[in-house]
């Protein structure tokens, strides 16, 4: 299972001031941290042969969901509820978790973090949802003999993790290069399945999609600068008072 997200485009967004929001029809993209999750299970399927990759999601995703289609996952299920429109990353985990539940799992793999949100919590939370280990900023992975061998990146280099499926996996850039969908990939994808899902479908009760965090409007920080403006005086007292204002300081 592979949990992908799509992101307002990080090089193309631009601030409204007068919305407080990043600005309307700003290109969507799929979030770069989950392609290389995507990758790393096309990787997986490629050594192993028999192994499915879904591709799940919340949210408006289509796109996102055709090219990891086209990319190498075999179906795909994205789930679409105003309910959970804008909730938190509890709430995005809950849902997903129960997609997860429902269709059983051997290996979640998903991005370290989104480029929106930036909280990287889903994957801790849906470790504690399903009471599975769960490894962050993976940048190396090999499976042999049922198990897995990871590497992460920590402050002073990397950890070398090794563990029994199954696990959630959060993928950083390092782990590998996302191959771009092929025309074949492309063609394919329209014959491949997504099905959607709404909160009912999950099961989720109403007071399970209760966000507890919520985001306030966009700012840009009013940005001051202090200084002195000499005006009409000679070139001589200018530089006497820009000596003394550098050495009241102890700049000079």
């Amino acid at each position: 299972m592979v949990l992908v997200k799509q992101v307002p485009d990080p090089n193309a967004v631009r601030f409204d001031p007068r919305a407080g929001d990043i600005q309307s029809g700003t290109p969507q993209v799929a979030n770069e941290y989950d392609l290389h999750a995507m990758e790393a299970a096309i990787r997986i399927k490629e050594q192993q042969g028999d192994v499915e990759i879904v591709a799940v999601s919340l949210g408006q995703a289509r796109e996102t969901l055709n090219r990891c289609l086209a990319m190498g996952a075999d179906r795909a299920i994205v789930v679409e509820d105003a309910a959970l429109a804008s909730g938190d990353s509890a709430v995005t985990a809950k849902a997903l978790a129960a997609v997860l539940r429902a269709e059983g799992f051997d290996l979640i793999l998903v991005g370290q973090e989104t480029s929106d949100g930036g909280t990287g919590s889903v994957g801790p939370a849906l470790a504690a949802l399903l009471d599975v280990p769960v490894v962050s900023n993976v940048v190396a992975l090999e499976q042999q003999d049922g198990r897995l061998t990871v590497q992460r990146e920590i402050e002073d280099g990397r950890q070398v993790i090794d563990l029994a499926p199954p696990a959630i996996l959060c993928a950083l850039s390092g782990l590998n290069e996302p191959r771009y969908p092929s025309l074949k990939g492309i063609m394919a994808a329209r014959r491949k399945p997504t099905e959607a899902k709404s909160a009912a479908d999950l099961g989720l009760e109403a007071d399970a999609v209760q966000s507890r965090v919520s985001w306030g409007a966009l700012f840009v920080e009013e940005e001051t600068a202090e200084g002195i403006i000499l005006k009409d005086v000679d070139a001589d007292s200018a530089v006497d008072q820009l000596v003394a204002f550098l050495q009241e300081r102890k700049l000079v």
